[in-house]
């Protein structure tokens, strides 16, 4: 399970490795330098789940949101800020898996990431493998 984190926050970057320290076989690659190279490394490493700080330097957040669901539909994209301001629900609106405020909602971050690494162990059936609903 590849977890991309485009943070420049070391706090942030070590909440998420707390985070995913329970998770097997986890992946998990930080991003500080900006949106652009966020991006590059989307294209390169192809993580099941990334998560965009709102305020990465480089290229627009909602333009790398826009393109990153565009090249690849499944990977999941969680856009992060410190508060839910109602900026958030643009991001969804234009596609994003998820807000993740970071003053707070690790634990729905946690289950986003769970459920993406059982999608990933589940079974095939006829070559595809079984859907997981996410909420």
């Amino acid at each position: 399970m590849k977890v991309l984190m485009a943070d420049d926050e070391a706090a942030m970057r070590d909440r998420l490795a707390e985070l995913m320290a329970g998770v097997e076989n986890a992946q998990l690659r930080f991003v500080e330098q900006d949106a652009v190279v966020a991006m590059l490394n989307a294209a390169a490493w192809r993580p099941a789940v990334v998560i965009l700080d709102v305020f990465m330097r480089g290229a627009a957040t909602l333009r790398v949101l826009e393109e990153m669901k565009k090249e690849w539909p499944g990977m999941a994209v969680v856009i992060s800020a410190w508060v839910d301001q109602p900026y958030g629900h643009v991001y969804l609106n234009c596609g994003a898996d998820g807000f993740l405020d970071k003053s707070g909602g690790w634990e729905a971050l946690g289950a986003l990431v769970l459920e993406r690494a059982a999608r990933a162990a589940a079974p095939r059936v006829d070559g595809r493998r079984s859907a997981i609903t996410m909420g």
